[in-house]
């Protein structure tokens, strides 16, 4: 009888636990921001520091940094919304960009890039695409344009 009882509480105290961590880990998926409350969220200017808390990166601007390339540690950061990439040197963007669901607002401008992978089109919530300032054929334009109707794109 005591080794039932022993059980039963060992069972309810690892529920319990599971419950506590579920909660946890739910909690730093942030829902999708509101414009308002968006732009007062802190705007981070550096990737090493963004990373040291992912979960509470909501707005990234890493833009006149001479980046060659897009900065795959970004794909690590599961809130991100708001990303600035402009003025850099970058020549293309990953098809894994599609792993930021929650991104609104993504500012490519004046960079190198001649096309985008065809995984942007997942990006469901993107609201803004600025792309001015690049070498894009009319042609890709108007891919990215009709993949992505509900998308203001600037270019």
């Amino acid at each position: 009888m005591k080794s039932r009882v022993h059980l039963l509480l060992l069972v309810v105290c690892s529920a319990a636990l599971l419950m506590v961590f579920s909660g946890a880990m739910f909690a730093q998926e942030a829902s999708l921001l509101d414009d308002a409350t968006l732009s007062k969220e802190k705007e981070f200017t550096s990737l090493e520091e963004a990373l040291k808390n992912p979960a509470k990166v909501y707005k990234l601007d890493l833009s006149h940094n001479g980046l060659a390339e897009f900065p795959i540690d970004i794909l690590k950061l599961p809130n991100l919304q708001s990303l600035n990439l402009s003025n850099n040197g970058i020549e293309a963007i990953p098809g894994d960009i599609g792993k930021l669901p929650k991104l609104q607002r993504l500012n490519l401008a004046t960079n190198g890039l001649k096309k985008l992978p065809a995984e942007i089109a997942s990006l469901k919530h993107l609201k803004a695409l600025d792309l001015s300032q690049n070498q894009f054929l009319t042609s890709e334009l108007n891919r990215v344009k009709t993949s992505l109707p509900q998308v203001s794109v600037h270019d």
